[in-house]
């Protein structure tokens, strides 16, 4: 029978039999994993608890410094996933066999059900290496956010009648032909562009891409640049 997260760190002398039978009653009460509770409930050192995860389970044991998760994993799994589950998607390859292989971080890979819950939302293969818990909350963060960024440039059409809408995230750059759109009308057609704005602020405001307030400011700026000129 495959050792438990919290075996393992009895086993390695990181905590004692009895905090570890705590553990799981800790991490349910918190709505953690089980790894979250041994570490920032419990005390135990993440880098000696990686450690001791490779030498039990002889996993692959990644280098934070070196791993940047990329857009293409990102859009496989919801941050607010990776954030309850402790995981992080880092990289999308494809098999010489046509399979698409994702390479997922984990912070305990003990955890089953964390990894079949992915797998449910993939049709990636899983590879799986591992990550300090601190590590993989920081890089959930930093990568998560870049890819938000990432996603609002992406479009170099202006707002408006003109602006085209892109559904597939496509990367569009200066010499790419943009393709026509197929004009249609839709309720969104019978709106005032005082209303079409507002929809717009509340939509960038609500996806945390414009913080409340910085439209008011810009659109005074604009008016009193117009008034002194």
């Amino acid at each position: 029978m495959a050792k438990t997260l919290a075996e393992i760190a009895v086993e390695a002398g990181l905590v004692s039999k009895a905090d570890a039978a705590r553990a799981p009653r800790l991490a349910q009460q918190r709505g953690v994993p089980i790894v979250s509770a041994l570490v920032r409930e419990l005390g135990v050192d993440e880098l000696a608890l990686v450690a001791a995860l490779r030498r039990t389970l002889r996993v692959p044991v990644l280098d934070p410094a070196a791993e940047r998760p990329d857009a293409e994993a990102l859009r496989e799994i919801p941050r607010e996933l990776c954030r309850r589950l402790k995981v992080l998607p880092l990289a999308v390859a494809a098999e010489p066999s046509g399979a698409r292989v994702l390479r997922l971080a984990v912070a305990d890979p003990t955890d089953d059900a964390a990894v079949a819950e992915v797998e449910q939302l993939t049709p990636c293969d899983i590879e799986v290496g591992v990550l300090p818990l601190s590590a993989i909350e920081e890089l959930i963060e930093h990568g998560y956010r870049g890819f938000t960024t990432e996603v609002v440039k992406r479009s170099r059409r202006p707002f408006g009648d003109g602006a085209l809408v892109n559904p597939a995230n496509q990367r569009f750059d200066d010499t790419t032909e943009v393709p026509a759109t197929v004009p249609h009308h839709s309720v969104v057609d019978e709106a005032d562009v005082d209303l079409r704005v507002r929809a717009l602020v509340q939509l960038l405001v609500a996806k945390n891409v414009l913080a409340d307030g910085e439209f008011d400011e810009a659109v005074r700026a604009l008016l009193k640049r117009r008034d002194e000129s």
